[in-house]
């Protein structure tokens, strides 16, 4: 396969991707409105999105781009610009401003993105297969990605599709490959620059990826030679130091804290409980628990994989290529990551989606091509019934609920506050959770417990206008 074959597509094969990225998004939509239309606690377009303070981040900040207000945004040590500012933008124009839209514009970009991402990793592993059956491929490593949301018994599941700065991590830690993949320099210049810039806007990517890519670098040199390396070695490096470039000169002055506010040892052991309390919770429910060990079971079983490879590598029973390097990163990310996170001292449950999530995507990439056939129509199906079983076209029926909620103290401030009465305070917890579905719309600074104003994830120039 000459490497121009490898990386031209017919314009039948372009629409081809086009509409399949459609469709993956579409049938987020749908799964969003299943989800949206149940009245119990599945509903995580309502409970999650809604109600979260976080989420609203950023349709604030386009609130803003699009009333022409000064931007003197302040976010966390993750400071949520690239990839997740455009996304937003493009689902805040594409929703008209309608903050119930855009989450579910958000969440079928999200998804289409990580599909295409996936995809591009999946071309380059396998050049010689026809662009028809990379789409399969795809299709089905995204396959968690899709069902684990219409099951919604965690917001765990669904975190992949909201508009937060973890979603920029994930889309990293699936697309990483690719830079090391790609044969062409403008292709590999387009990756790096994209890794280079979710880098130095979620240094915590960094946390996931960089200990595998090391690992697995350290194999290739072992058995290839040192020379085998050199020219990865120096891609990774030209790609950090950019990102560190572009954090300390651009984006520096939209953290709310420095990334190293967090690396604590008392805030680590008190987090520590919070986890085993948080899994404990999420065990409780049969369905959370068998996935979340299967995503465990995925995670161990990497590790054996890795072993497996790299002894097979060092007794000259396999050979170094793509997909070996592949199918080592992927293997260790989970738990690397995860030894990473302890290292630095800096764990949460929030980190637990590469953990336990990612692998159940990573084990279905190398699908053997003989399964891809019966596979595909499996997925489909699995969906559907699963669809069928957590409510369905009666959710569907029901999902205008989400599209008018309102929260009882967002109603009673909307109600009651005299005319012209709509800047306020609130707890930092609240101040966005109240205001953001608000008719008038209120506006809500946000507050200390101590009574002092909270200059984090907000606009600082706002908050102190007011």
């Amino acid at each position: 396969m000459s490497r121009s074959a490898v990386v031209k597509i017919a314009p039948a094969a372009i629409m081809a991707i086009v509409g399949v990225t459609v469709a993956i998004a579409a049938v987020t939509i749908l799964i969003f409105l299943v989800r949206a239309g149940d009245a119990g606690g599945t509903n995580w377009p309502t409970d999650f999105e809604l109600r979260s303070s976080d989420n609203g981040v950023l349709f604030q900040f386009s609130q803003d781009v699009f009333a022409g207000r000064s931007l003197d945004w302040s976010f966390s040590p993750q400071v949520y610009v690239f990839p997740e500012i455009p996304i937003s933008l493009a689902a805040y124009l594409t929703a008209g401003g309608t903050v119930q839209l855009y989450y579910l514009f958000v969440a079928a970009i999200n998804n289409a993105l990580l599909f295409l991402g996936l995809f591009a990793v999946i071309r380059m592993l396998f050049p010689a297969d026809a662009v028809g059956r990379q789409l399969a491929r795809a299709v089905i490593a995204t396959f968690p990605l899709l069902l684990l949301p219409l099951i919604g018994t965690t917001w765990l599941f669904s975190y992949q599709v909201a508009p937060t700065y973890y979603f920029g991590m994930y889309l990293m830690i699936f697309v990483a490959p690719a830079l090391y993949l790609a044969c062409r320099l403008p292709t590999k210049i387009a990756i790096g620059l994209g890794i280079a810039l979710t880098a130095a806007s979620n240094p915590l990517a960094l946390v996931f990826t960089v200990p595998a890519l090391v690992i697995v670098l350290v194999v290739q040199a072992f058995t290839r030679g040192i020379r085998a390396i050199l020219r990865p070695a120096a891609w990774s490096a030209g790609v950090l130091v950019v990102a560190l470039v572009v954090r300390l000169t651009l984006f520096s002055r939209l953290q709310g804290a420095s990334p190293f506010a967090y690396v604590d040892s008392s805030i680590f052991s008190g987090r520590l409980l919070v986890i085993r309390t948080y899994l404990e919770g999420l065990v409780a429910d049969p369905a959370t628990a068998i996935i979340l060990y299967l995503g465990a079971l995925a995670a161990a079983a990497g590790i054996v994989v890795a072993i497996v490879v790299i002894v097979r590598l060092a007794r000259n029973r396999m050979q170094w290529g793509p997909r070996t390097f592949v199918t080592l990163y992927y293997a260790l990310v989970p738990v690397t990551g995860l030894a990473g996170t302890f290292a630095l001292i800096i764990t949460d449950y929030l980190y637990f989606w590469p953990v336990l999530i990612a692998p159940l995507v990573f084990v279905l990439v190398p699908l053997p091509a003989r399964w891809v056939p019966f596979a595909l129509p499996a997925t489909a199906l699995a969906l559907v019934v699963a669809g069928t079983m957590t409510g369905g076209a009666g959710n569907l029926a029901s999902a205008s609920g989400y599209f008018t909620y309102r929260s009882d103290e967002t109603r009673c401030l909307d109600s009651r506050l005299p005319a012209g009465d709509d800047i306020g305070y609130a707890t930092f917890s609240d101040a966005r959770r109240l205001e953001l579905t608000s008719a008038r719309p209120v506006r809500l600074i946000q507050l200390k417990s101590s009574g002092v104003r909270a200059y984090w994830l907000t606009n600082r120039d706002y908050a102190r206008d007011n």
